[in-house]
């Protein structure tokens, strides 16, 4: 049996600046979120301690304390969710125009008697008769959060380099492994990592029991990463030789034993053919008998697999030519159905399998 020659190198730097760049962006965001955060915290705590200025407060000493002021609305302009809405006032005092959110001018009318509350000299509060707006604070809580979320992010490219270069010796043309069980490893952190954040976004480490949290987290994380490794590596396929003879302890022709219990792989024909019309089948039946196409795991609707006329060519891993249907994770069976060439995918182990089961007809 002949092998199919292997196909030129891939190109190992395909992709990688780009996913390098946005690694680096989301990790650049992310620092200079986690910068803000100590500044976040001491503007927070200054706000909720605010007191009402005294009446002999002089005005450069007001920063610090809260000023009420009157105003009357001379009219709203009321805008779409992302565009800017504004409270407009009579005189233009205390201030010409504050912007407020479309629900907030939505709500006060022109006319409205409304008192602002200046913190810092910066408008914080409206409140008129029933009805109130508030000036959005980023918290510490909030920053630590999007900084966490931008480091997760920054994986993710990062996961897909390692891909690349993991793949880097594969011939070209053929698909490299997803990168999404690094995804669900990131996701698995966040679970743990963003309540941390949210609950202590100055002081994670400042007790005993978060410790145990993020030393928990991280061995949860780290189990996560080596499973994903392990479901990203590049497994080569078994030569024809190899993967048509039988396991160590398994005897010749063990997927065909009878009595054996009869198994459905998720496995198909890439080419339709006479038994396999219109490419209907995403299983075959092994056990007792032999091999069938079938609609599904079940026996309904199977059509025997002749395997006294194919004989197996090579065994490769997926291509781009194999069309996206294919998982990046299978590999492929090169047939020869009487002199017709046909494709099988199937995942490794289950590919293993099934050429054991059509090999020895078609040897």
């Amino acid at each position: 049996m002949t092998n199919v020659q292997p196909h030129p190198r891939r190109t190992a730097g395909r992709g990688t600046v780009g996913s390098l760049a946005l690694c680096a962006l989301l990790l650049v965001a992310a620092g200079v979120a986690a910068w803000f955060i100590p500044n976040a915290a001491s503007d927070e705590q200054a706000w909720h301690r605010a007191t009402p200025c005294a009446a002999g407060t002089p005005a450069a000493g007001r920063d610090n304390c809260l000023t009420s002021v009157p105003a009357v609305i001379a009219r709203t302009d009321v805008n779409m969710p992302k565009q800017p809405s504004w409270l407009y006032f009579k005189d233009s005092r205390p201030l010409h125009r504050l912007q407020v959110s479309a629900d907030a001018a939505q709500d006060f009318e022109a006319g409205d008697h409304v008192r602002l509350t200046v913190w810092r000299g910066q408008v914080m509060e409206v409140a008129g008769a029933g009805n109130s707006w508030h000036e959005h604070i980023i918290t510490a809580r909030s920053l630590a959060v999007v900084t966490a979320l931008l480091a997760l992010a920054a994986g993710y490219p990062a996961a897909m380099v390692l891909v690349r270069l993991r793949g880097r010796r594969l011939p070209d043309g053929e698909v490299l492994p997803s990168a999404l069980p690094f995804a669900g490893a990131l996701a698995g952190t966040a679970l743990w990592l963003l309540p941390l954040c949210f609950l202590h976004p100055t002081d994670l480490l400042a007790s005993p029991t978060r410790i145990v949290w993020a030393a928990a987290g991280w061995l949860l994380s780290l189990a996560l990463l080596a499973a994903a490794w392990r479901a990203t590596r590049i497994r080569t396929p078994e030569g024809v030789a190899a993967a048509g003879r039988p396991a160590e302890g398994e005897a010749d022709g063990a997927a065909r034993q009878p009595g054996q219990d009869e198994v459905f792989v998720s496995a198909w024909f890439l080419e339709p053919t006479d038994f396999n019309p219109h490419g209907f089948g995403t299983h075959i039946a092994l056990g007792d008998g032999a091999p069938a196409v079938t609609p599904g795991p079940g026996r309904y609707a199977a059509k025997r697999i002749p395997v006294e006329r194919l004989t197996v060519r090579n065994v490769r891993r997926a291509r781009d030519s194999d069309g996206d249907t294919v998982p990046r994770s299978w590999h492929i069976a090169e047939l020869d159905d009487a002199g017709t060439p046909i494709r099988l995918a199937a995942a490794p182990d289950d590919l293993t399998r099934i050429i054991r089961a059509l090999e020895p007809a078609g040897a």
